[in-house]
């Protein structure tokens, strides 16, 4: 036999390299890589479905609306007559925190303008909290409710009847 000579075998042996214990890198890394995605996948649709439970279905509700008008826990007891008062009037504040802090400073200002040593009369006092309110209104307010004059009037007897009593109507 000779070099040139192709026919000729030569005689191979099975190749005897030992198998590796450990799958190949590109193996794990792929695996890892799934895995990932996998865990992204789940994550988000748990994010999903938290959003789906946690979302606001009160202001789909079909019921009426109440409203409920109460002095607030750190109100003193001129602060509850008056908004006792409002409410028996049909005054309402929604529950809206910055309308009744309104409302007590129309209260309080009803007061103020009515004492000495400058008093006011009731009438021009009643259209002063009548234009503001409605001012607060066309200025985009959300919470405000637009005041009629006997709404205004009925806020300033209330105010006169919880804050200052001895006062001349």
């Amino acid at each position: 036999m000779t070099v040139e000579d192709e026919s000729a075998s030569l005689g191979s042996a099975p190749d005897q390299r030992p198998k590796p214990r450990w799958p190949r890198r590109s193996k794990v890394f792929g695996n890892a890589v799934a895995g990932a995605f996998l865990a992204l996948a789940v994550l988000f649709a748990l994010g999903v479905v938290a959003t789906y439970f946690m979302r606001d279905r009160t202001a789909t509700s079909p019921g009426p609306q109440t409203v409920t008008l109460t002095p607030s826990p750190k109100a003193g007891a001129a602060d509850g007559r008056f908004f006792s008062s409002l409410a028996i009037y049909g005054i309402s504040d929604n529950g809206n925190e910055a309308v009744r802090q309104r409302f007590m400073e129309f209260g309080h200002h009803t007061c103020f303008s009515l004492l000495p040593p400058h008093p006011q009369t009731l009438d021009s006092t009643v259209n002063g909290i009548m234009t503001a309110e409605n001012q607060d209104v066309a200025s985009g307010s959300p919470w405000s409710p637009q005041f009629t004059h006997d709404d205004a009037e009925h806020l300033a007897q209330a105010a006169i009847g919880a804050y200052c009593p001895n006062v001349t109507r």
